[in-house]
């Protein structure tokens, strides 16, 4: 199949989230796969620009900013939505795809659906991250009041789809409550973990006692939460380390160095900034748990997974998506969210205990190995598709190629 993947977030010109992970995971695992694979992202500059990623071809456009003022979200999302129907457009009319991706988080797929018709009806898809209506209600942003949260570009693309899937029962949930019923199931499906590079690995942990962070350093990804947790154990653990993997906010990031200081504990983070995701294991492997009490996920939480698959115990927050793979007292510990308390209490019972630790991690990598090996996700997912594009009447690869290199017949 010729597949079209957009996402403003992809590594590492824009790699901010999950989404992003996700999208680098789908396009490099279905190109492995034999599909011709295109993605379109968000470029940082004023200028289109397209380069190959391995065997997947990623063209990043700069939006609407360099011809006008985007002074509120909803102009940005909408005009975005435009340069993206746009660019696809192009795109369709000289290697038509057989498939479009959208995520729903930034309506990217807003102007595409609401622009076509019975002759030019491309098969496009909806992958639910972490829907608005999520943010909404769980933290209050964008308000329910506001002209943002009254655009609904969301929960149109959503409606409009021809099959919507969901990273997690939570988000499917979130959406049907509040976006209505489609007519179909939302199946359970994301691009899983690579195991093959996401594993134990024999070598020494770090000396002193390390918890490790991965994610976007924000007040929502529970970061304040954990650095306020690890000034406390820092008390009993003199030689405490919490690495924390990611971009942020330079102004939030000083923040938390000043918290550190401010308890006399000036070498207790350790920033690593952002970290390719081939790295990423290593920096896993160096610690002896994994927290990141995030007030929501959406999904699964990959870096959940990710950590687990390394063989680490986790620390998530209860009540959200995260709560789907991470089982209190078998491969980590749910907690409150914004509770530090909690979140010492945790750390403290982990790195107190290195036969727990031990246990929680191999359960976690069995349940890994079990549910998200990405060989077996990727597998489901590129059955979805196929089906999408059948039903929609058309033969995948119908327009050219359904393997990279093999004719259709």
């Amino acid at each position: 199949m010729r597949i079209c993947l957009v996402s403003q977030e992809y590594p590492p010109d824009t790699a901010s989230g999950g989404i992003g992970s996700q999208t680098y995971a789908k396009a490099h695992g279905l190109a492995s796969r034999g599909h011709e694979v295109t993605v379109v992202s968000a470029s940082r500059t004023e200028a289109r620009r397209e380069r190959r990623d391995g065997q997947v071809r990623v063209i990043r456009i700069p939006g609407f900013h360099p011809r006008m003022d985007l002074n509120t979200e909803p102009a940005r999302w909408l005009t975005y939505s435009a340069e993206v129907a746009a660019t696809l457009s192009g795109l369709h009319s000289r290697i038509p795809f057989d498939l479009v991706d959208f995520p729903e988080y930034g309506g990217e797929g807003y102007i595409f659906l609401l622009n076509r018709t019975q002759w030019n009806h491309v098969p496009a898809v909806v992958h639910l991250h972490g829907p608005l209506v999520m943010f909404t209600h769980m933290m209050g942003w964008p308000e329910p009041n506001s002209e943002f949260h009254h655009v609904g570009m969301e929960s149109t693309c959503f409606r409009l789809a021809d099959a919507v899937y969901s990273s997690s029962e939570r988000s499917a949930g979130w959406c049907t409550q509040y976006y209505g019923a489609r007519p179909g199931p939302i199946p359970t499906i994301h691009s899983g973990v690579d195991v093959r590079l996401f594993k134990p690995d024999p070598a020494p942990k770090a000396t002193w006692p390390t918890v490790v962070f991965a994610g976007r350093i924000d007040s929502n990804k529970g970061v304040a939460t954990l650095v306020d947790a690890a000034c406390v154990l820092a008390e009993e653990y003199p030689e405490l380390r919490l690495r924390i993997i990611g971009a942020g906010d330079p102004v939030f990031i000083e923040s938390l160095r000043k918290k550190s200081r401010d308890h006399g504990k000036p070498a207790l983070l350790e920033f690593a900034g952002y970290v390719p995701r081939e790295e990423l294991p290593a920096h896993l492997n160096q610690a002896h748990v994994f927290a990141a009490p995030s007030v929501y996920e959406g999904g699964p939480g990959f870096v959940y997974l990710e950590a687990m698959a390394c063989g680490l115990p986790v620390i998530a927050c209860e009540g959200n998506g995260a709560s789907e793979v991470v089982r209190p007292g078998e491969n980590g510990f749910l907690v409150p969210p914004r509770d530090a308390e909690s979140v010492v209490q945790a750390l403290r019972l982990l790195l107190s205990n290195e036969n727990l630790r031990r246990s929680m991690g191999q359960r976690g990598r069995g349940l890994v190995e079990a549910e998200a090996d990405s060989r077996v996700c990727l597998k489901r997912l590129e059955t979805f598709y196929a089906t999408v594009v059948q039903r929609r009447g058309r033969r995948p690869g119908a327009s050219g190629i359904s393997r990279r290199g093999v004719a259709s017949p």
